[in-house]
């Protein structure tokens, strides 16, 4: 009689000395790998979440987001012990490209450069000296405060 497997199919199948045979195997691997890879969105979606209904509580918004990262970094680790040591480089690199590029866009879209943008675009300059009393401040003037000469 056939049994039922772990990914509900039938484990009769493959070579006839009771062994897995290569198209089993493969299977195996596939599926492995789509419950892996869905088993870490959905466990990313339930912390998001948790991050999003982390209004109130001891920590709020910053506590629940530390425990998620603490649990991508603990996942990470675990992952990255198991990668030889070329893949391990490859996958630091990749960590400081994006943690670079993490740190531009937010400098990029930082408030004050927005506006400064926006003052741009609008035709006015930061540092006019042709600026009269009658002008208008810019935004970004405003919103970063006295400049303390």
């Amino acid at each position: 009689m056939a049994r039922s497997g772990y990914y509900g199919r039938d484990d009769s199948k493959g070579s006839n000395d009771g062994e897995a045979g290569l198209s089993d195997t493969i299977q195996n691997l596939i599926v492995s790998s789509i419950r892996l890879c869905t088993g870490l969105t959905l466990y990313g979606i339930g912390q998001l979440q948790k991050i999003f209904d982390a209004a109130t509580g001891d920590k709020g918004l910053p506590g629940a987001a530390e425990k998620l990262e603490s649990a991508f970094e603990d996942l990470s680790k675990s992952l990255e012990s198991n990668m030889d040591e070329t893949k391990r480089e490859a996958l630091r690199s990749v960590s400081r490209v994006s943690a670079k590029a993490v740190e531009k866009a937010l400098e990029t879209f930082s408030p004050a450069t927005i506006l400064e943008a926006g003052n741009r675009l609008l035709g006015r300059r930061h540092d006019t000296a042709d600026a009269t009393p009658a002008s208008a401040p810019l935004a970004v003037d405003v919103l970063s405060g006295p400049t303390g000469d």
